[in-house]
């Protein structure tokens, strides 16, 4: 069954329950994943590192070298759709904020920076937190906790995303607001940018 939802689309019954549930993740966010995902991969296997080493001298071999300015660059279109954070230049203000998390980059630090950005630096427009993460510190979240249930009293949805360079899950900080009772985990699926239409539909189903 589907719904008219205009001259161009239709809504089928799954993406009005998903829409409702909060499930949905828009193209421009599955878009940062999969580019977060390259650099990741690009920093663990620099080039000219030597592939056919000793795999016990590889044990030893420092190939981890986060690049973040490389990383920021190629992140530059996401001003378009959200506020990235964190940013040398001052964001436009948007709805949603992206913190990023990665590298050497202190978890709790991003964690205070996102709840910071969304109730006091940008209260008036933010509604929703992404924060990407390589990293899951359950001690800092519960420290958090207060203050994420705190955001979403008023209205401002807080999703946390765990990314590594093979796949991606959301894991609910929450459990009395979080959709669903099972975590699903997204294989690596290198892609195209979504097409317009589908931003359209993704920035909906989001709000």
């Amino acid at each position: 069954m589907t719904f008219d939802r205009g001259f161009e689309e239709n809504w089928t019954v799954g993406e009005i329950l998903s829409a409702m549930a909060g499930t949905e993740h828009p193209g421009y966010i599955k878009k940062i994943i999969l580019q977060l995902q390259q650099w990741m991969e690009e920093s663990m296997s620099p080039e000219g590192a030597d592939q056919g080493s000793d795999p016990l001298s590889a044990l030893f071999d420092s190939v981890m070298e986060m690049d973040g300015e490389k990383l920021f660059t190629r992140l530059e279109w996401v001003d378009e759709y959200a506020d990235l954070l964190p940013n040398l230049k001052k964001p436009s203000g948007h709805e949603d904020v992206i913190v990023l998390n990665v590298g050497p980059t202190d978890f709790e630090d991003s964690l205070r920076m996102a709840i910071d950005y969304a109730s006091l630096f940008n209260r008036k427009l933010c509604r929703r937190v992404w924060m990407i993460s390589d990293t899951f510190i359950i001690s800092d979240i519960y420290r958090y906790l207060s203050h994420i249930k705190a955001l979403g009293a008023q209205g401002i949805v807080f999703r946390f995303l765990q990314v590594t360079p093979w796949g991606w899950a959301e894991i609910p900080l929450a459990a009395d607001s979080a959709p669903g009772n099972r975590i699903v985990w997204n294989n690596r699926k290198d892609g195209a940018a979504p097409g317009e239409d589908d931003r359209k539909r993704d920035d909906r189903l989001t709000r």
